[in-house]
């Protein structure tokens, strides 16, 4: 292997920092996508005691989200605040990877080569740019391999503490990291194993040695039992087979954005391995995960197994010198000239790749279904001037970004529940208005609707904007609003809808729990599965002029969206209806001397010229379902 003198050492690290920076430096600042945005809205303002000891879903990512919580409270709330973690691990990864090749004795410029590598990985640099936990995990795994290498070589506890404190961080990250920390504690173990003979002395060496190992899974344990129902959750929230389609996910995310093809140099780099040791424990961390993962039935997105990333760029960058070698001994300089061509080669991809993510990151538009998002900024101006500006009689929507994902929804999410609230209570409501970025008005924007096949499309021509604020705009909806059922204010409207005679479904009303009145409906379906049930209780109206619409409302205790009970004031000859939900997941709260937690739905449906005879539809799950506070109005010219 050749030898690296400290000076060259130090301007090779150099400049793999520069160019991991300056890779990954572009659109840093730009608005939140998706799940970043999902994960900031959610998680970003609990206590750092809740964030620790509580695991909601997939979505968190707790190590990281604690160290952006941190870095949003040295620098100030901002989007590269938020990302910070992420780019600085980013960065540190790319010369850590270079680092690693040399510390298991792969000859220097297979090092270099998986560290450029790492620098252009598709993966690696989209999740430096975002407020998510995969680069952290792969700069975790980095430093707990090199961490166990040491402690195999030394056994000294200054590596046996960083084992334990890097284990235990990934687990922290991503609760799936657990996999790959079993296949590395399966190699250390053989690998120890192979230095001593079986003997008494042999297993006491063994056991000592394993001591941090052991340490770190008792940590792990203990944490995984404080959150064991949010690991519950999250395990049957994605229920993904380990098929042909997922395997090739899995495979092709981790050679992006240079192709399948890449895996030729990752075979021909895993033969070339000499050493048992590294042998070992390329075929440790690989084959234990997908044991304990076909054992297990956890089965997750591609990027969950991005553990894998630094360890499949090392052989295959491995894989690229040894054939380079070899053609050099027998084409002399004339070789050159082709790895210059591979070079430019393995840049492009990499190249055409980045530069339509910078454009698309530039307004986040092109990367999210429902359009671009706001900035951290533009919200919180948006937030002051909706305060100052739009009366308690308006009811707003955002329709900025994803349902989830709009950073509106941080901003004035408190001030959009407070409307839904005091409506669903009898307040009187006079317009409805929407918030929405220029790039998508609200005539564009794709509303969460009852079936993809039928989508709300507001007209422009019904959308006056009365306000804009940089790249955000207020629109309001110019028709009248009046009751339509009840037609006066009726808090206990729900328990007169009538009773259906379903055989295995009873209705009744209860007096607990309950969001607004006297008393809620409850529906027991002992038939063992959802079903709909409809009202036999007819309402008819005249409309007298198309782009009419009609504004639902109703109350129901929250469950999670896969298990959620809805209802829509329907025609039969009309079913299932155009319908647009209205702040999906703004309206959660929890009544006043109440432990239950209950879930404001609005949702919009258009209406054209004529009579019309509605009934109420509800849709319910298998067992108890609870419903309060219905209540319909017409929007009319």
């Amino acid at each position: 292997m050749l030898r690296v003198s400290f000076n060259k050492e130090f301007w090779v690290i150099l400049g793999l920092v520069v160019l991991a920076t300056a890779l990954r430096l572009p659109t840093l600042g730009s608005p939140l996508i998706e799940d970043e945005a999902i994960s900031f809205n959610r998680y970003i303002d609990l206590p750092w005691k809740s964030l620790i000891l509580n695991y909601q879903d997939t979505n968190q990512h707790t190590l990281f989200l604690l160290l952006s919580k941190f870095s949003i409270w040295v620098f100030g709330e901002s989007e590269t605040a938020f990302r910070l973690p992420s780019f600085l691990v980013g960065v540190l990864s790319v010369p850590l990877t270079y680092r690693f090749g040399l510390a298991i004795k792969i000859p220097w410029p297979s090092a270099l080569i998986s560290a450029v590598l790492m620098g252009l990985s598709w993966p690696h640099l989209k999740y430096s740019l975002e407020g998510r936990g995969y680069v952290l995990t792969i700069f975790l795994v980095l430093v707990v391999t090199y961490a166990a290498l040491q402690f195999l070589n030394s056994s000294r506890w200054v590596w046996g503490s960083v084992l334990i404190g890097t284990g235990f961080a990934m687990t922290m990250t991503l609760p799936s990291n657990l996999f790959f920390l079993g296949g590395l504690t399966v190699f250390s173990v053989l690998a120890k194993a192979l230095e001593w003979k079986t003997s008494w002395p042999f297993i006491k060496k063994i056991f000592r040695f394993s001591i941090p190992f052991l340490i770190m899974f008792a940590l792990i344990g203990i944490y995984f039992l404080i959150i064991y129902e949010g690991l519950k959750r999250g395990k049957d929230l994605h229920p993904f087979p380990l098929d042909g389609t997922r395997i090739k996910n899995i495979t092709g995310f981790l050679v992006a954005p240079w192709g399948l093809w890449m895996y030729l140099f990752f075979a021909l780099g895993a033969w070339q391995l000499k050493v048992t040791k590294e042998r070992i424990l390329f075929l440790a961390i690989i084959l234990v995960p997908i044991i304990l993962t076909l054992t297990t039935g956890v089965v997750g997105f591609a990027r969950t197994y991005v553990y894998w990333l630094p360890f499949v760029l090392l052989l295959s960058a491995h894989g690229m010198i040894g054939l380079f070698s070899w053609f050099e001994e027998r084409a002399g300089k004339l070789i050159y000239g082709l790895g210059f061509g591979f070079l430019f080669l393995l840049a492009y991809f990499p190249t055409k790749q980045m530069y339509k993510h910078y454009a698309a990151r530039a307004h986040s538009g092109p990367l999210v279904v429902a359009g671009p998002n706001a900035t951290f900024l533009e919200a919180s101006k948006m937030a002051l001037w909706v305060d100052k500006n739009i009366p308690e009689d308006n009811l707003i929507v955002i329709s900025t970004g994803g349902p989830e994902s709009s950073v509106l929804n941080r901003y004035l999410g408190k001030t959009v529940l407070k409307r839904m609230t005091y409506f669903a209570r009898g307040g009187e409501l006079k317009k409805v208005v929407f918030i929405a970025h220029k790039d998508m008005p609200p005539e564009e924007y794709p509303f969460v609707p009852l079936v993809k096949e039928r989508m709300l499309k507001l007209p422009a021509n019904l959308l006056k904007k009365i306000h804009s604020l940089d790249n955000l705009g207020v629109y309001e909806l110019d028709l009248k609003v009046e009751r339509f059922i009840p037609s006066k204010f009726d808090p206990d409207y729900e328990v007169k809808l009538g009773n259906p005679e379903i055989p295995q479904v009873n209705l009744r009303q209860i007096e607990k729990p309950k969001a607004v009145g006297k008393q809620a409906l409850y529906i027991e379906n002992r038939s063992g599965k959802p079903m709909g049930l409809i009202s036999p209780i007819v309402k008819g109206t005249d409309i007298s002029e198309d782009h009419a619409y009609l504004l639902y409302a109703f109350i129901a205790i929250f469950k999670p969206f896969s298990e959620r009970v809805y209802v829509h004031l329907v025609e039969k000859r009309n079913w299932p209806p155009t319908v647009g939900y209205l702040n999906p997941d703004l309206g959660v709260f929890r009544p006043k001397d109440s432990n239950d937690v209950w879930h404001i739905h609005y949702s919009l449906s258009p209406l054209s010229k004529g009579r019309h005879y509605f009934q109420e539809r509800i849709e319910i799950q298998k067992e108890g379902n609870h419903f309060d506070g219905l209540q319909a109005y017409l929007l009319t010219g």
